[in-house]
């Protein structure tokens, strides 16, 4: 019994020995160096991210919007079924100080028309001597029409053919 408990005991200690040494990372994100008060432009693979971030009541509020990258779309698909969307500030090594994320829901996927966002971004703490970054993350599944999804077309492709369904994902690692 008192193994038992030494080795219960030891398992618990480990665990939180790995959790305590893991770490959010956007290091193999494309980012780009924080600038307050200035339009800036990020893209990524599928999304541009078009923002600008202000220091306000004590935390960073990043205003802007993402525009679909419709040319590097599979065609046909018309339809934004879900959309996760974050903001992440970042050290120079990729190292996530603050995040903040919005999801959205059932949008048409036009070229012409992108999605606002207002990320607010709280870190814990800052060292003023290094340099911080910023990226963004998506997770996105695309269909054909809004009612796709709940469709009899969606749940029987027909022979030889996919579904007509695509998901594309960009976004932080935990890291230990």
């Amino acid at each position: 019994m008192f193994f038992h408990f030494i080795r219960f005991g030891m398992s618990i200690a480990v665990i939180f020995l790995v959790l305590g040494c893991s770490y959010t990372s956007v290091g193999h994100l494309q980012r780009q160096p924080w600038v307050l008060n200035t339009p800036q432009q990020l893209e990524m693979r599928f999304w541009k991210f078009s923002f600008v971030a202000e220091f306000s009541d004590g935390h960073y509020v990043l205003t802007g919007i993402a525009e679909p990258r419709i040319k590097r779309l599979p065609e046909g698909l018309t339809w934004i079924e879900d959309l996760w969307l974050a903001a992440y500030l970042s050290d120079d090594r990729g190292r996530v100080l603050a995040q903040d994320l919005l999801v959205f829901s059932s949008l048409p996927l036009m070229s012409s028309q992108g999605v606002s966002f207002t990320f607010v971004l709280k870190p814990d703490q800052l060292s003023r001597s290094a340099p911080l970054e910023i990226t963004f993350g998506y997770n996105m599944t695309l269909t054909p029409h809004a009612d796709y999804a709940t469709s009899d077309e969606a749940m029987k492709p027909l022979d030889g053919e996919a579904a007509q369904i695509f998901f594309a994902h960009e976004g932080a690692l935990t890291k230990i």
